[in-house]
């Protein structure tokens, strides 16, 4: 068996020498020249060349784990920021969504709350007048409205109105129309007693 022939670069008894200044960055053309200057010897600069490459490759092989290693690092850093943006944008969306509805709830219930408030302004302008009339009506001999009706009306009358400012407790809405049909019933059954007579 033959053991593989060493290159004039591994022969040469200055071999330490002409591989710590390929090492630290000579050219081969430079170390070619040092050696046929200092020493008188002859080893071509190519060959010079291809054995810094030989001497180098580890170095080349580490930076190039390295290069690798830094970009998957700072590709990773810009998934987990691409991810973390995309979370905090979903996040933004959500919670934009859910101020919409509330605000959307709120726009409902008052305009809600504005349309009830129309009729209850509508039976509190008329209230006056009929309570009025009901108590006329009430004196009136000959009437069939008593001083129980009028008294009826005014408690219908503070019952609504009390039950205008209480809030439900289970959905928090106000129903603003219950009761309000009654008491116009009862005013305008009070009238056509009065009317009648």
């Amino acid at each position: 068996m033959t053991l593989p022939r060493k290159n004039k670069v591994e022969e040469s008894p200055h071999f330490n020498e002409i591989v710590k200044r390929l090492s630290e960055g000579e050219s081969g053309r430079s170390v070619s020249a040092w050696l046929k200057n200092t020493y008188n010897e002859d080893i071509s600069f190519a060959a010079l060349n291809r054995y810094k490459n030989k001497i180098n490759m580890p170095k080349r092989v580490e930076a190039e784990l390295n290069k690798r290693a830094q970009k998957k690092k700072e590709l990773k850093k810009a998934q987990k920021k691409k991810e973390l943006e995309s979370k905090t944008e979903k996040e933004v969306q959500k919670q934009a969504d859910k101020e919409e509805t509330a605000e959307e709830n709120n726009n409902t219930v008052a305009e809600t709350i504005a349309s009830n408030m129309e009729g209850v302004a509508k039976v509190a302008a008329q209230f006056p007048e009929r309570f009025e009339q009901a108590c006329k009506d009430a004196q009136d001999p000959d009437s069939n409205v008593t001083s129980k009706d009028v008294a009826r009306l005014s408690l219908d009358a503070n019952k609504l109105y009390n039950e205008y400012f209480k809030q439900d407790e289970t959905n928090f809405e106000i129903n603003l129309n219950e009761g309000f049909e009654e008491l116009e019933d009862a005013l305008k059954k009070s009238r056509e007693l009065a009317e009648k007579d």
